[in-house]
C-alpha cells in the first residue's frame, strides 16, 4: 500500500502522523520494520511506536516467509528492534535464523521464549548448541522458555542470571544435568509440568540444592521416582506455589502433600488450594483436604461430564458438611461448576468458618434463591461478623435480579451479592493440584 511512488503512498503520506501512526500499528512488526525503511518520516513513525509499545515481540515464521526475507534482512530488522525490546517470543521459528544472531549481543532482552516444532529433524532441531548460543546472544537472560526442544538440558547452568526456567515437552533431558542447574542457578520459578510421562520422567532428586524457589511446577511423576522428593519440596524456604499436573494419581498426590510422612518442624502451612477436573470419589478428596487445617482458601472448579450427558457432578451434604468443621479458618471458598444435594452442605461453611468473607458459586446450583434467603439468616444471628459476606453468583441458578430485591438492599451490611464477578482464573488444563504456602 506504501509503495514508493504509488498514489496511495502520496495519498497516505498527507495524512498527520498520528494517524499515520495508527494505521502502522495494524500491521506486525516486520512489516513495521519495512515500511519504515520507505523514508525518514515514516522511519521517524517507527521508532516512536516502538519507543512505547514494542516491550514484548512476538515473532512467526510465517512473518518472514511470506515476504522472502533473508538472512541478511533478518538480521538487520532484529537489530534495529533490539534497542526496545525486552522480551521475545519465538513461535515455530526456523532455529537457523536465531544462529544468525550468533555473532551479536542483545543485552537488552531479558525474557526469551522458544515455542519449538518438536516434528523438526536435522539441522532445523534446537539443540545443546542453540543453548550456548543463547548465552552469548542473550547475556541478560533472566527468563526462558523451551518447548519442543531436543536439549538434554547440558548447558542450562550456564545461564547464570537466569531465574524462571520452564521446559515444556523437552523429551531429550537428561537427569544427570539438573544437579549443576540446582546448584549454581538462583532459581525463583522451576516449571517442568508438561516435560515428560511415566517413560521419560526426570528425576529432580537435587531440586533442594536450589534454596531461592518460590514457585515449582511439575507433574506427579516426579513424586513417584526412585527418591521420593515430598519432604524436599516442603523444606524449601522460599517456597510460596507448588503445582502438581496428575492425570491418574490425584489422590496419591494429595495425601503426600496434606499428610506427608515426616512433616518438616520448621515448614510453612498451606494455607491455598486450588484444583480444576473432574474426581470420581469425592469422598476420598475431602478426606484428605480436611487434613490442610489452616486452610484459608480453596478453590475447587468442576468440570461436565461427558459421559453422563453434559451433567455436573454431584457434592452430597454430608461430605461437604464434614469439610466445613475441618476448615474453620477458610475465608476465601470457590465452589465452581458443581450440582449440589441440597444448600445444607454449603450453609455450613457460612455457619463454621468465621473469617469466611467470599462465597463464591459460580456455575454451580445450589437450588436457587433459597439459599440466599438462608444464609442471610444465619448472617443475621453473627453478631460477631464485621464486613458482610461477599456471595459471587455467576451462572449460577440464582437469578440475577437478586441484587435488586428490596431484602438484599436492606442488608447489604450482611451480604453483598455479585452477580458479575468473574472468579479467578484456571490453569491452562485440568488435573493440576495448586499448593499455596503462607509468606
Amino acid at each position: 500500500l506504501l509503495r514508493a511512488g504509488s498514489t496511495a503512498a502520496a495519498s497516505l503520506l498527507q495524512l498527520n502522523d498520528d494517524v499515520l501512526a495508527l494505521i502502522v500499528r495494524q500491521v506486525n512488526v516486520y512489516q513495521q520494520y519495512e515500511i519504515g525503511r520507505m523514508n525518514r518520516r515514516l522511519e521517524s513513525i517507527v521508532q516512536m511506536l516502538w519507543r512505547t509499545r514494542v516491550r514484548s515481540v512476538a515473532l512467526q515464521d510465517e512473518m518472514f516467509r511470506r515476504s522472502g526475507t533473508n538472512s541478511r534482512q533478518f538480521l538487520a530488522f532484529i537489530l534495529a528492534l533490539a534497542p526496545y525490546m525486552q522480551r521475545l517470543s519465538c513461535q515455530q521459528l526456523d532455529v537457523r535464523r536465531l544462529r544468525v544472531l550468533s555473532s551479536h549481543t542483545l543485552e537488552g532482552i531479558t525474557s526469551l521464549e522458544w515455542l519449538g516444532d518438536g516434528n523438526r529433524r536435522g539441522r532445523v532441531r534446537f539443540v545443546d548448541e542453540d543453548v550456548r548460543l543463547l548465552r552469548r546472544v542473550f547475556p541478560n537472560l533472566r527468563r526462558l522458555k523451551l518447548r519442543s526442544c531436543q536439549i538434554t538440558g547440558k548447558y542450562l547452568c550456564d545461564l547464570e542470571f537466569l531465574n524462571e526456567l520452564c521446559l515444556d515437552d523437552c523429551q531429550f533431558l537428561e537427569s544427570q544435568h539438573f544437579r549443576d542447574l540446582f546448584r549454581q542457578l538462583r532459581l525463583r520459578k522451576f516449571d517442568i509440568m508438561e516435560d515428560c510421562d511415566e517413560v521419560n520422567c526426570c528425576d529432580l532428586a537435587d531440586l533442594h540444592l536450589c534454596p531461592t524457589l518460590e514457585h515449582i511446577k511439575i507433574a506427579d511423576y516426579h513424586l513417584c521416582m526412585e527418591s521420593d522428593i515430598t519432604q524436599q519440596l516442603l523444606r524449601l524456604p522460599r517456597l510460596q506455589k507448588l503445582s502438581i499436573y496428575s492425570k491418574n494419581f490425584v489422590f496419591d498426590v494429595l495425601s503426600r502433600i496434606a499428610r506427608p510422612s515426616n512433616p518438616p518442624a520448621a515448614g510453612r502451612p498451606i494455607e491455598g488450594f486450588r484444583f480444576s477436573g473432574i474426581l470420581h470419589d469425592h469422598e476420598r478428596f475431602f478426606r484428605e483436604l480436611g487434613n490442610l487445617r489452616q486452610l484459608k482458601r480453596l478453590e475447587l472448579h468442576g468440570q461436565v461430564e461427558q459421559e453422563e450427558g453434559g451433567q455436573l457432578q454431584c457434592l452430597e451434604d454430608r461430605m461437604l458438611r464434614q469439610l466445613a468443621s475441618q476448615l474453620p479458618e477458610l475465608s476465601e471458598l470457590h465452589l465452581c461448576g458443581y450440582q449440589l444435594e441440597s444448600p445444607l452442605g454449603l450453609l455450613e461453611f457460612v455457619i463454621n468458618c468465621r473469617p469466611l468473607r467470599i462465597l463464591d458459586i459460580t456455575r454451580t446450583r445450589c437450588h436457587g434463591e433459597a439459599f440466599v434467603w438462608s444464609c442471610l439468616g444465619i448472617l443475621a444471628k453473627q453478631r460477631w461478623r464485621s464486613q458482610p459476606l461477599e456471595l459471587w453468583i455467576r451462572h449460577s441458578d440464582i437469578k440475577a435480579e437478586i441484587v435488586q430485591s428490596p431484602r438484599c438492599l436492606d442488608n447489604v451490611n450482611l451480604i453483598k451479592i455479585d452477580a458479575k464477578q468473574i472468579g479467578p482464573c484456571m490453569d491452562c488444563f485440568s488435573g493440576v493440584l495448586k499448593f499455596s504456602f503462607s509468606r
